[in-house]
């Protein structure tokens, strides 16, 4: 059984449960909002989301699903309001409260307990489902509850444990939790899983420099590159290692290799603030404090304070007076 044939199936079933007895050409609407979604043709599913409302503006479920499309079409506030008259129409439909808390999470514009509150109410009903299981300790890792999020890590290992991406992210928390032998131990263990897969190695490269392992994290930024330099999907993720690996020559006192590495990160993506932040500090190594102080400034202008906090106003103050 294919998974879209799956998810149609449950829709149906849901769909009768909320509404009764369903008609023929109702269940041909449901039929197109399950097509067209998962074929990412959001537009054309609210056609459908749309029509069923005006037959039951109390189906919560058609409200749940206009709110998913909503939210991938672009439409982030309007798609959690939708979501929003769902749980207010049935305050015991747990699929909602699940959808709520993933969607909060990703416009990082949220309130952390009622995203809490709401990977409670959906994992307590569906404690088999991996990717809001793993969205949930994703969230706490997040907000820095790393020890709770070890704890859900932990939890999803004892079923998966041979997952790569939850070992890798299971070993970046303990390696923030200062469990640096544990998370080696980890990183090694998904690499062995697979070899071909980057991420890893960059989390691997990050406890190097902690671990002031500077030339191997050098080696771990460049197998990331030789590997995403292959995906031209993954066009971000070079940029990003690019300047990763240019701190790390920063670290190893490598200043030239370090320009040249971060130069190149944002010459491949110009609206990275932490490669801003991160060249700024060469620059200051170099004694070149004009030219930092304007990529701190740029760092700025770009939100790096939103997204990771207030190092850039603390190296302003000490540099650009």
């Amino acid at each position: 059984m294919t998974r879209k044939f799956y998810t149609l199936l449950l829709l149906l079933a849901i769909f009768q449960q909320a509404c009764g007895q369903l008609d023929r050409e109702t269940e041909n609407e449901i039929d197109k909002v399950v097509e067209y979604f998962n074929n990412k043709e959001y537009n054309k599913a609210l056609t459908y989301t749309d029509k069923l409302i005006a037959k039951d503006s109390l189906d919560y479920v058609t409200w749940t699903m206009k709110g998913r499309a909503l939210f991938n079409s672009g439409r982030q506030e309007e798609g959690i309001k939708a979501v929003n008259k769902a749980i207010e129409i049935n305050p015991d439909y747990y699929e909602a409260y699940g959808y709520r808390a993933i969607m909060s999470k990703l416009t990082g514009d949220y309130n952390a307990k009622q995203v809490l509150d709401d990977f409670e109410i959906a994992t307590l009903h569906d404690q088999e489902n991996f990717k809001l299981l793993k969205s949930k300790a994703g969230f706490l890792y997040m907000t820095g509850q790393y020890e709770k999020a070890l704890n859900e890590y932990d939890g999803l290992l004892k079923f998966y444990p041979n997952d790569y991406s939850i070992i890798v992210l299971h070993s970046t928390t303990n390696s923030k939790l200062g469990k640096q032998e544990l998370a080696l131990k980890g990183y090694n263990k998904a690499i062995e899983i697979d070899s071909i897969q980057s991420f890893a190695y960059e989390q691997r490269g990050f406890l190097f420099i902690e671990q002031e392992k500077y030339e191997q994290a050098i080696k771990e930024f460049n197998k990331v590159i030789q590997l995403i330099q292959k995906n031209k999907e993954l066009d971000p993720v070079e940029a990003y290692n690019y300047n990763n690996r240019g701190f790390a020559y920063h670290k190893a006192g490598n200043n030239k290799q370090a320009l040249k590495d971060i130069n190149h990160s944002l010459k491949l993506l110009s609206s990275n603030s932490y490669a801003y932040k991160n060249r700024a500090i060469v620059y200051f190594d170099m004694e070149n404090n004009i030219k930092g102080c304007e990529d701190l400034k740029k760092a700025v202008e770009l939100g790096f304070s939103q997204q990771y906090g207030d190092e850039v106003e603390k190296l302003i103050i000490e540099n650009c007076k």
